[in-house]
Order: C-alpha cells, then structure tokens, then sequence
C-alpha cells in the first residue's frame, strides 16, 4: 500500500515501518499509444526482444490486474477465478502501525469490509474483504458480487522460478491514476528456504498486491516491499506457492478474519551477543517467535558492529540442521528497516553446522537470526560470534 509496508522484526520495526521504494526512474517511463485501447498505460523500455516479450506478457495479464482503493491509500491485486477472487496484500486492507503511539492503539478488527476494485479501462466495482492469511503472512483475498468471465491470472508451477529469469510487475505505483504500470527486471535472488524472490522489476509503493510474472505472463509471486531509495535489486515478493496454499485454505474456510500481520510480530524478542566468542547455549522451542515468511522458529541477536570488522559466527547442534542470516539495520529518512547481508546453511560437505565469515562495511546494529533449515524443527544449539580484526 502506498506509504505503508510491513517490516519483518517485530516491535523494533514497528516504529520504522513505511520503509518502501521512492526511486527515481521515472525519466525511464513513457506511455504506449495504442489505437485500441481506451485508458492510459505505462511501461519501461528495453532492448528490442525484452519489448516483444514484455509487450505479450502485458496484453495478456493486464486485464486481469486491478488498483484495490480504500480511505486510507491504494494497492494492487489480480484475478484468480472467473467470478471475482481477487488476492493481495494484507497491508493494503489493515494496513500495520507507523510507529509506537499507533502500535499502542492498533485493533486488528477495525478495518473496511468493503473495498473499491478498479479494472485498467477505469471501471470500478465494490468488492468483500473475504479474509487474512494466517501466521503472519502477507495476504489476503477480495471478492466482487455480480461479474462474470474476468480474465483470471494463471498461477505458475512452484519451481518454475529460477535466478536471472526475466520478470513483469504489474499494478499501481505512488497514485491511484497510475493504475496498469508495467515494469521488467530480473530475479536477482531466491531464499532457500521460504522461496521469498528478491527481484529488480521497479515497484514503487502501490504496487502491493500486484502479481510478480515470468515470461509467460503466469504469477510466480505477489510483489509485497522494496528498500531503499534506489532500485538496487531489493524488491520482494511472495512466492505463489504461498499463493495456492492461501487459495486452498480460503476453499477450506481456514482463513482469518483479521490480519494477522501485527500478532505475529509482538512475540519477537531480541537478545545481545558479543563479540568475544563467548558460546551461548539455547534452543529452538514451539514457544520461540515463528518467521512470519519461513514459518520458522527463530531466535534473534543483535551486535554494535564496526566498519572493516571482519567477523566469524558459527551455529551448531547434535539434534537439528542450524541455518543462519545475518542483517544489518539500514537508517534512511523514514527510518529503518533490515538489510540481508549473508546467510549459511552447511559449513561444508558432511558438516551441517552453519557458519557466516564476512567482514562488515559500516559502523551499526547487525541482526543475526538463529534458526533451522526446515520449517517446524526445534533442538538445542550453541552460538558464537567473534572478532577477527
């Protein structure tokens, strides 16, 4: 939703969400006249292949992409059955506290049931909020009365999204009127272990809730959040894995009334390590805060880290496979948000212990998040983190 995103660490982020993209490439933008169409539109230029593609990918999904309106702002979506499911963003419905004052008196119950979905050629339609995602996800799904034989958006197979793949964004950047913006990229990343895509399709915001397309202009994500005040590749989007379990629990009528974006984040809790090898031991328990985008246990650390410090973290357990990530807490004028820096899995061949050796480029706070490899495991471990220079 424009001016308002959601960060992934709890009561800490809360006071420094609305961390989105503000890029300046709109010199880069130029309108497509064309003699059949009867509204505006807006798309990227690039080399001539990439416009051939594009321009088929956009002709065949536009129609099935909407700007979803509310009192508050405006987001996107896209139609996923012909008699109106439409699926985006939790935030653009309820969207999270701004701050702490507002985090003081959030109420997940208090939100509009009733949204205003407009269609690219300008007609607009009332639609239901039907439900949340449950667990923290960042979903949820609409539905428009009285409409028939919508152009639906095809999901893609869960796998067929690879790094360097050619991708579409598709929605309403900065301003309602900017309905039906099309933009390429690339999938610069894809997380092992949750199928998050990082990708560097400009988005802007506005573009929550807008579908994520590969080549053939089938989904292969919701576009969710961008950082940073440059497009440097860190936009992300929920893979459609996520997307088809969703649809599936809404069929099952396993969804939530609310959001469920601000539950999840207030069992975070953050712990300080040092910089001294020092081991701590703990453990990962169906108590500890569950990843709203892994679905994993996690346990959080946080560092005071210096520029040229070149640092060494290693994780290890006899009773689960230890994952993890580390970030660094990122400061801009509205605030901040957290940036991923390194994560590990193995340490090597036959050694399922994790380690991150990396030498660490501005003075700050750096987040390490300990956790495991597969979702639902919990078991001891031992942490360490040490100073190298």
């Amino acid at each position: 939703m424009k001016h308002q995103q959601f960060s992934r660490f709890g009561s800490l982020a809360l006071c420094t969400l609305l961390t989105l993209l503000s890029i300046n490439t709109f010199d880069k933008v130029f309108s497509l006249n064309k003699s059949d169409a009867s509204y505006s539109n807006t798309a990227i230029a690039q080399e001539s292949v990439g416009d051939t593609i594009g321009n088929q990918v956009y002709k065949k999904a536009s129609p099935g992409v909407v700007t979803v309106r509310t009192t508050k702002g405006h987001g996107s979506g896209f139609v996923v059955s012909e008699d109106g499911l439409i699926i985006t963003n939790a935030h653009v419905i309820k969207p999270v506290p701004r701050d702490k004052s507002e985090a003081e008196t959030y109420n997940p119950n208090e939100f509009e049931d009733g949204v205003t979905v407009e269609f690219p050629n300008g007609e607009q339609v009332n639609a239901d909020v039907m439900g949340f995602a449950k667990g923290g996800l960042d979903l949820a799904i609409l539905k428009i009365h009285r409409k028939k034989n919508l152009t639906v958006l095809k999901l893609a197979a869960d796998t067929t999204a690879k790094v360097g793949d050619r991708v579409f964004a598709l929605g309403s950047p900065l301003d309602k009127d900017n309905r039906d913006t099309f933009t390429p990229g690339n999938i610069t990343r894809i997380d092992s272990i949750n199928g998050r895509i990082q990708h560097d399709a400009v988005i802007m915001p506005g573009n929550s809730g807008g579908p994520l397309l590969n080549s053939q202009a089938e989904v292969i994500g919701v576009n969710t959040s961008g950082i940073g005040q440059l497009n440097s590749g860190m936009n992300f989007a929920i893979p459609v894995s996520e997307v088809k379990s969703f649809i599936t629990d809404f069929e099952k009528n396993d969804i939530s009334p609310v959001s469920t974006l601000v539950s999840s984040v207030k069992k975070q809790k953050f712990f300080t390590i040092e910089l001294d090898g020092r081991i701590i031991e703990a453990s990962l328990t169906k108590d500890d805060y569950v990843s709203r985008e892994s679905k994993k246990f996690v346990k959080l650390y946080q560092f005071q880290g210096q520029a040229g410090q070149k640092i060494a973290i290693e994780m290890i357990s006899e009773n689960m496979n230890p994952y993890l990530t580390l970030y660094q807490q990122v400061e801009n004028d509205e605030g901040s948000y957290f940036k991923e820096l390194a994560s590990n899995d193995d340490t090597g061949a036959g050694n399922f212990n994790a380690q991150i050796v990396t030498t660490l480029s501005k003075d700050g706070v750096y987040i390490i998040e300990a956790s495991s490899s597969d979702r639902g495991e919990t078991g001891d471990f031992s942490l360490s983190a040490t100073s190298q220079s």
